[in-house]
C-alpha cells in the first residue's frame, strides 16, 4: 500500500521541475547579460591641456616703512616751540620745532658789523694800493725810469772806475759816481718795495674779508640750525620733548616714518635669486589682510650676509595705510617648471606594477593609456604618452577603471 503512494509523489516532482524550466527559456534575456550591459562606472572628468606647468613659489617677508628718520637738533638748547605731534603728517622741509637763538642772532649781528668794516678796509687797502703805482708807475715812466737811471749810474761807475784807474779823473769824481750808482739803485728798490706793500695790503685785507664772510656764514648757519625741520615727508610717531626742556644732538627729538609705499624684505637663498630682478612686478600676500598687492622690487643685495642669504626687497604702493610695519607677507612667484607639455590632474594618474597610466574617455568606454611623468606637483602633472590636448582624463573613479569599461560621466570640469 505504501509503495503505490511513494510513485506519484515522485512522478510529480518531476513534472513541476519541467514546468519552471520552462518558464525560465520564456523569459527573453539571460538575468546576468542584462546585469552586465547595465553596469557603468561613475566617474569625473576634466579636459587636457596643452600649456606649461607652473607653480607659486612663496618667500615670507617683514613689512617695514619706506622711511624711518630720526630728527635730531643740530645744537643744544632751550626748545621754545614744538609745531607738531604725534601722528601729524609732515612734509619735507615743513618746521617742526625750535631752539631758543637770541645768543647766535647777537653773534650774527657782530659778524655781520666786522665785515662792514672789513669791507671798508679792503676799499682803502685797494686806494692805497692804487696810489702807489700811481705815484711809481706814472706815465708808465716812474719805475721804468728809476731802472734806467740805476743802469746808467753803473755804466757810469765802470767808466769813472776806468778813468780813476787811469788817472784821467780824481778821487772823488770816482766816488761820486759809486754814490749815484747807489742812490739809483735804493731809489728802484723802493719803488719795487712801494709796491708790493700796497699789494700785499691788499691780499691781506682781501683775505681778512673772506674770513670775516666765512665767519658770517657760519653764525647765519647755526642761526638756521635752531629751526628743526622735517627732513623727509611722512607721519610724526614720536615726539620726545616738550616746550622748555633742553635739547642736543645726543637723541632724536621726532621720529617720521612715511607708510605709502611699503618695504617688505625677505632673504632668499642663492638657488632663488634668479626668480628675482630689479624693477619686475611681483605678487604680494598679506594674510593677516587677506589681501593681496603689487609690488615692485627696488633692491637685490649683491652679497650674502652672515647667514649666506641674501636680502630682496620690494615697494607696495599702501594709499591707505593699511599695510603696517611688523606685518608678515608673502612675495607669491609665478615660477614656469615645464614648457608646452601635456597637463593633467595628479589625481588622476594610476600607478600599477611601476607603471603610470591615466584613463580617458571615449564613446562613453574607458580607455588606458600609458604614460610617462615629466614633472609632478601637488595639483597637477606633466606628462608624455598617446594624450592629446581636450582629451577627456578620469579624475575621479579611476581607480576602479580597467580598460574598456563602460562610464557614466557625472559631472564634467571644464
Amino acid at each position: 500500500m505504501k509503495q503505490t503512494l511513494i510513485k506519484p509523489l515522485k512522478i510529480g516532482v518531476a513534472l513541476f521541475a519541467t514546468f519552471t524550466i520552462a518558464l525560465a527559456g520564456c523569459s527573453g534575456k539571460p538575468v546576468d547579460q542584462a546585469t552586465q550591459e547595465e553596469k557603468q562606472t561613475p566617474v569625473k572628468v576634466v579636459n587636457v591641456e596643452n600649456s606649461s606647468l607652473k607653480i607659486d613659489t612663496e618667500i615670507v617677508g617683514t613689512m617695514k616703512a619706506d622711511v624711518n628718520v630720526a630728527i635730531m637738533p643740530k645744537l643744544s638748547g632751550e626748545l621754545v616751540a614744538l609745531n607738531v605731534e604725534k601722528g601729524d603728517q609732515v612734509d619735507k622741509g615743513q618746521v617742526l620745532g625750535k631752539i631758543d637763538d637770541r645768543d647766535l642772532q647777537t653773534t650774527l649781528q657782530l659778524q655781520q658789523a666786522a665785515l662792514q668794516a672789513q669791507q671798508a678796509a679792503l676799499e682803502i687797502a685797494k686806494a692805497s694800493e692804487k696810489a702807489a703805482k700811481t705815484t711809481v708807475t706814472a706815465g708808465d715812466s716812474a719805475l721804468n725810469a728809476a731802472l734806467i737811471n740805476w743802469q746808467n749810474a753803473q755804466k757810469d761807475l765802470e767808466r769813472t772806475k776806468a778813468l780813476y784807474e787811469d788817472g784821467a779823473v780824481s778821487k772823488v769824481e770816482y766816488e761820486a759816481a759809486i754814490t749815484r750808482e747807489q742812490n739809483s739803485r735804493l731809489q728802484y728798490e723802493q719803488a719795487k718795495i712801494d709796491i708790493e706793500k700796497a699789494e700785499i695790503g691788499v691780499e691781506s685785507s682781501q683775505a681778512q674779508l673772506k674770513q670775516t664772510e666765512l665767519s658770517v656764514k657760519q653764525a647765519q648757519d647755526r642761526l638756521k640750525d635752531a629751526t628743526i625741520k622735517a627732513t623727509q615727508a611722512g607721519e610724526v610717531v614720536e615726539v620726545n620733548a616738550k616746550v622748555g626742556d633742553t635739547v642736543g644732538p645726543q637723541s632724536p627729538l621726532f621720529t617720521i616714518v612715511s607708510l605709502d609705499p611699503m618695504i617688505i624684505e625677505s632673504t632668499v637663498s642663492a638657488g632663488q635669486l634668479s626668480l628675482f630682478k630689479e624693477g619686475m612686478k611681483v605678487n604680494i600676500d598679506v594674510p593677516v589682510l587677506n589681501k593681496k598687492f603689487i609690488g615692485e622690487v627696488s633692491f637685490i643685495s649683491p652679497v650674502a650676509n652672515q647667514s649666506g642669504l641674501y636680502v630682496v626687497e620690494a615697494k607696495i604702493e599702501n594709499k591707505n595705510k593699511e599695510i603696517k610695519p611688523g606685518m608678515i607677507g608673502k612675495f607669491v612667484i609665478d615660477q614656469t617648471l615645464v614648457e608646452k607639455a601635456i597637463i593633467v590632474p595628479t589625481s588622476s594618474i594610476v600607478e600599477q606594477g611601476g607603471v603610470s597610466k591615466i584613463f580617458i574617455v571615449e564613446d562613453g568606454k574607458a580607455v588606458e593609456k600609458e604614460i610617462e611623468i615629466i614633472q609632478s606637483q601637488t595639483d597637477f602633472t606633466a606628462i608624455k604618452g598617446d594624450v592629446k590636448a581636450n582629451d577627456q582624463v578620469v579624475y575621479k573613479g579611476q581607480l576602479t577603471l580597467v580598460d574598456g569599461n563602460l562610464v557614466k560621466i557625472i559631472e564634467e570640469d571644464n
